[in-house]
């Protein structure tokens, strides 16, 4: 078992969009804040649908990441070359959620551990400039399907992200 049979597991198993909970905890937070909503992958976006705490939408694109709000004018925008450790995590999710971990290969470290029933992969940034704000993103999942995304931040952040599947 290993990265190129998990990703075609991952591929052959495709999901346009599915539910998702998540808990985001920092120190700079009174209490952990909950959300929900739905992810939708294509190859070349990722769309994050906030419902609750409040709508949002957030896309990832190829060079930008895009935060809309209803009743706003315009989306905010974010240019990924601007940011480099926002840039990191963005293209890391969009491809983990197309099933693309082979092209992680180049941005970050993988450790892959279990077998095709329950797996889990650890990401670990490769530049210096990304590691100081991003320790690591740890996946988990069974079979063809990612189930949890942990996003460890280096300053001690933590977002939690489960994916809840319909069918």
């Amino acid at each position: 078992f290993g990265i190129a049979l998990l990703q075609r597991l991952l591929q052959d198993a495709p999901q346009a969009a599915v539910r998702y909970t998540e808990l985001r905890e920092s120190r700079w937070l009174a209490a952990p804040i909950e959300s929900s909503g739905t992810l939708r992958s294509t190859p070349t976006m990722l769309e994050k649908r906030v419902e609750q705490p409040r709508p949002e939408t957030w896309r990832i694109l190829d060079d930008r990441m895009q935060v809309g709000t209803p009743g706003a004018v315009g989306a905010r925008e974010i240019m990924l070359d601007q940011a480099p450790a926002a840039a990191a995590l963005a293209q890391a999710l969009r491809r983990v959620l197309a099933g693309e971990l082979e092209a992680l290969d180049k941005d970050f470290r993988l450790e892959l551990s279990g077998d095709e029933r329950q797996w889990t992969v650890q990401l670990t940034p490769r530049q210096e400039d990304v590691a100081r704000h991003l320790k690591r993103i740890d996946l988990r999942g069974a079979g063809p399907r990612l189930s949890d995304m942990v996003i460890l931040e280096a300053q001690g952040d933590r977002t939690t992200t489960r994916l809840i599947y319909t069918n």
